[in-house]
């Protein structure tokens, strides 16, 4: 649904609880464990959800292109701690708080079916990716992890010690599997980076 023909529609008594804001790429759209009580609609841009391991380590978890939304899980789950939200490149959002957010729900059916077809796609595609790791082998759940990087656009940054949180084995299994890969011309760490030797090759392993 497009964003901006939501917003154009919407009820007068919503308009003045809008307010639109621009983030510059790079900068924080939302902290981790910020209070958060709004609903943030995205006009332009693309915006990364992410978390801080223990030992200091970024994960990336999801990515917002252009008409989606984010801070409704903690609108309607209030125990549920925000997440980090930054922006990849310069984003043009939304904000609505609480009570417009309501408002609106009640005015606009649209709206509201809007918001559920967001939040039934996050929880589906979730579980997809639950289902297809737990199936998984360890060397498929490396691939499929680097593959993720390099479609959000950061392979270049991913270090070892994420990749091991990300597919949860201890270095030494990974550095196996590491060896295996770059054997088999598909992957290979030099340098404290990850670089895919064969697009082919690694689609075709992707693919089995």
């Amino acid at each position: 649904m497009d964003v901006h023909e939501l917003i154009k529609s919407a009820p007068k008594q919503v308009l003045p609880y809008f307010d639109i804001r621009t983030y510059p790429k790079g900068s924080g759209i939302l902290q981790p464990d910020e209070q958060n009580s709004s609903l943030f609609l995205l006009l332009e841009g693309t915006a990364e959800v992410y978390i801080y391991t223990l030992n200091g380590m970024f994960i990336s978890l999801y990515r917002y292109e252009k008409d989606g939304c984010f801070g409704e899980v903690e609108l309607f789950c209030e125990s549920r701690t925000t997440l980090g939200v930054s922006a990849v490149n310069p984003c043009k959002v939304v904000r609505i708080p609480r009570r417009g957010v309501e408002i609106w729900m009640r005015e606009d059916y649209r709206f509201s079916e809007f918001l559920l077809r967001q939040m039934a796609l996050k929880i589906a595609e979730n579980s997809d990716h639950y289902i297809q790791s737990a199936s998984m082998d360890l060397k498929s759940r490396v691939l499929h992890c680097l593959y993720r990087h390099k479609q959000l656009g950061s392979l270049g940054v991913l270090t070892k010690e994420q990749l091991m949180n990300e597919v949860c084995t201890p270095l030494r299994s990974l550095n196996r599997i590491l060896a295996q890969c770059r054997a088999e011309g598909l992957v290979k760490y030099e340098a404290h980076r990850f670089y895919i030797l064969d697009e082919e090759r690694f689609a075709a392993a992707l693919a089995e």
